[in-house]
């Protein structure tokens, strides 16, 4: 009798071991289980969150477009140079009761306008337009689109065409104007075209720097890019062709 007590103590210490033993897989599988949902939750309340922004940047742009093509139709009546777009916002206009106008055009010998700046919203008759970060949209002008000085003729027709380089497409294209929404600052990683650069922004300032604001940006060619890896990329645009 003694002998089969003991077995049964040692029966049940071991059933005791293996209930415990599926108790704690039990615990793991839930564990791992409310991990898993915790981790798709959050994953999908990013990815929702970068559609919102996507989606609030591709309105605001929007917005901003539709004037830029008012005003090129408006001016076109009177202006002697008909078809032309307004330059990028003045830099030194930055934080003054100037911001948001077009670069004023000075002597008929000193080029004033740039190719990218910031969206000259107020010449356009708009507010202050900004994206998902608060950051104002910048704008980009192809040469021999808007003036660059008093005294500057263009001859933009029917055939005219954009000379900036977008995606790699060469001028001359139908592009002739783009406009940005910058996004938060970014580490940019190198690649094809584009230089790494980790950008910072400071206060606005007449000596700000594009690309610390425009991913991929060239200002010798120019060239600009409209998409890149994520990681790296978060520039929203949208084009303005010839037509």
């Amino acid at each position: 009798m003694a002998k089969s007590g003991s077995g049964a103590v040692v029966v049940r210490s071991a059933s005791r071991r293996a209930q415990r033993g599926v108790a704690l897989l039990g615990l793991l599988a839930v564990a791992v289980m409310v991990f898993a949902y915790v981790l798709t939750s959050r994953l999908n309340a990013a990815s929702q969150f970068v559609g919102i922004d996507r989606d609030n940047n591709a309105r605001v742009l929007a917005q901003a477009k539709r004037p830029l093509i008012g005003w090129m139709a408006i001016n076109a009546a009177t202006d002697n140079n008909p078809g032309r777009l307004p330059c990028p916002e003045a830099v030194n206009a930055i934080g003054t009761s100037s911001e948001g106008i077009s670069a004023p055009l000075v002597t008929p010998s000193t080029p004033n306008c740039a190719t990218v700046g910031r969206l000259p919203w107020r010449t356009l008759g708009l507010g202050k337009l900004v994206d998902a970060a608060s950051e104002p949209l910048w704008y980009a002008v192809s040469p021999g689109w808007a003036l660059q000085n008093s005294s500057t003729l263009l001859s933009i027709n029917s055939d005219s065409r954009g000379a900036m380089v977008v995606d790699g497409q060469a001028a001359p294209n139908e592009i002739v104007a783009l406009i940005i929404a910058p996004g938060p600052a970014m580490n940019v990683s190198a690649a094809s075209g584009c230089t790494a650069l980790m950008q910072t922004r400071a206060a606005p300032a007449p000596a700000m720097n594009p690309a610390n604001y425009i991913e991929c940006f060239n200002a010798a060619t120019p060239a600009f890019s409209t998409t890149g890896p994520a990681t790296s990329f978060n520039d929203q645009v949208v084009r303005v062709t010839a037509a």
